[in-house]
């Protein structure tokens, strides 16, 4: 197992400047998180311009990580989606500090993918300690 290092905080993305402010939904610690941060997510892409395999791949990321939260985590969650001109930054924070570990799985397992997806999927990713617990982050590069 290894415990994930990588640290970007927002403050350091290297994206090109944000077209505005993160927009941010909090969600409860229950099974409908997911589903809800799917929602959200899908919308913040369509009203960017965001559409087809990047709008995907964000909405199923975002899922993988907020159920992460939900699971582990055992706590709300926020999760914020900020934009660029071509890129996407989504983060979710939740209260426990401990950071995910990148597993390798078992074939036979029914769970236990989730990192090693957004790991394929994403542009880059990580994680980091913040003063609510932690944040696991993704970008996700896209074309108009």
């Amino acid at each position: 197992m290894t415990q994930l290092r990588r640290s970007r905080p927002k403050d350091a993305w290297d994206g090109p400047a944000p077209l505005a402010l993160p927009a941010v939904l909090y969600l409860d610690a229950e099974p409908q998180a997911a589903r809800r941060a799917r929602s959200f997510v899908h919308h913040q892409c369509r009203a960017k311009g965001i559409e087809g395999d990047a709008l995907d791949t964000a909405v199923l990321l975002t899922s993988e990580i907020v159920t992460n939260a939900w699971i582990h985590g055992r706590s709300a969650a926020r999760l914020e989606v900020t934009t660029s001109a071509d890129g996407l930054l989504v983060e979710v924070g939740d209260e426990n500090s401990r950071l995910p570990e990148l597993i390798e799985h078992d074939p036979e397992a029914l769970n236990g993918r989730g990192l090693a997806i957004v790991s394929r999927l994403a542009a880059d990713w990580g994680a980091h300690e913040d003063d609510w617990g932690k944040v696991v982050w993704f970008e996700i590069q896209y074309d108009h």
